[in-house]
């Protein structure tokens, strides 16, 4: 059981607005690009990537992903479920927008991302001090347990 000076100390409060930060990003990325995936993926993932190593048929289905995973990994940060497999996905996500991003010989983008990442590494290494988590509630061991 976690203690109230837990919950509100510095630390704490600070993680937690940092993982709302990167969750929101997500968030706010993902639900830009939904609405419109084939417009998204066709009229810019396809066009943007026809000149790179990249083929076109690996590069839709990530398009057509991008935007869900976003959306839920930014959820998921805000409520802070399953914390640090959801932190491990964002910044295996972020790996491949750097990625990308590099391929297109955009520097800036790749540098925005890497800050990104930066923040994700921090968060999933300092994440024993991060309270402010929404937690499952355990399963409950009772008379149908052998």
């Amino acid at each position: 059981m976690q203690s109230l000076a837990d919950v509100r100390s510095g630390q704490s409060m600070g993680l937690a607005l940092l993982r709302w930060g990167v969750g929101l990003r997500l968030l706010v990325s993902g639900a830009s690009k939904i609405g419109d995936l084939g417009g998204f993926v066709n009229g810019y993932i396809l066009p943007a990537f026809a000149e790179t190593i990249l083929p076109g048929w690996m590069v839709a289905p990530y398009g057509y992903a991008l935007p869900p995973v976003e959306l839920l990994l930014g959820v998921l940060l805000i409520l802070g479920l399953f914390r640090n497999l959801t932190l491990l996905v964002t910044g295996l996500t972020f790996l491949s927008l750097a990625f990308g991003q590099m391929l297109l010989k955009q520097h800036s983008t790749v540098l925005d991302i890497l800050l990104y990442l930066f923040l994700t590494t921090v968060l999933l290494y300092l994440g024993e001090k991060d309270r402010w988590i929404l937690r499952l509630p355990a399963p409950r061991a009772g008379k149908d347990a052998a």
